[in-house]
């Protein structure tokens, strides 16, 4: 599939239980009763859960170092956390080191499935676009060294934000830690939920789970 379309997972109730299918089927995968006149399946489809970058100005993204969430994502991975601007360019700060690629340059396959940390309101964009400049020129990033472990993408990004004073974010940027624990953690633990349920339809053609 492409990386920026999530696929469309539908989930409806049957057998006393929840489930999760690629399209609503005209017999149920667990006992194989028709469902062209069941009631009560009250079908609906999974929310989409990652953004294309390009697409989303002025945010936090979240996307694993290598390959996609849908096929490589584990619990193990290593993801790289990066800034969009207000054209949806690429801010972010890797082993070449500081680096903006424009929009219509980004590499689909990269940015088009990405995890939304955070978005500021339209009302917030001129500021944002003021800091980042401010972030990215005054503070001398361009003559940083990358390191694996002590100055990397998200000492980037925890900067910025600090220095953006935006809601609660700024509050939790002095710490990786904390910041995780508040507002990446919470989001991973979703996302591995929805692609456990997508790899199981590949796998079996559906998923079910008894419905509490």
């Amino acid at each position: 599939m492409p990386p920026d379309i999530d696929p469309d997972i539908i989930c409806f109730k049957h057998c006393k239980s929840n489930i999760f299918t690629f399209s609503v089927p005209n017999h149920c995968p667990k006992c194989n009763q028709s469902l062209t006149e069941a009631e009560n399946l009250c079908p609906f489809a999974l929310p989409p859960i990652f953004v294309n970058a390009t697409q989303t100005p002025c945010a936090v993204i979240l996307r694993p170092s290598t390959g996609d969430f849908w096929s490589d994502f584990h619990n193990t991975t290593n993801l790289h956390i990066a800034l969009t601007d207000a054209d949806g360019s690429i801010v972010e700060f890797d082993q070449p080191g500081l680096t903006r690629t424009v929009a219509r340059r980004v590499d689909r396959s990269r940015w088009g499935q990405c995890l939304l940390i955070l978005q500021v309101p339209e009302s917030w964009q001129y500021e944002w676009e003021q800091q980042l400049h401010h972030v990215v020129e005054d503070r001398g990033w361009r003559h940083r060294k990358y390191d694996e472990d002590r100055l990397n993408c998200f000492s980037f990004v925890l900067e910025f934000l600090r220095f953006l004073r935006y809601g609660d974010y700024w509050k939790y940027a002095d710490s990786r830690e904390r910041f995780s624990t508040e507002f990446i953690v919470p989001k991973t633990r979703t996302v591995a939920k929805y692609i456990t349920i997508f790899r199981r339809i590949r796998e079996h053609g559906y998923w079910a789970e008894l419905d509490q």
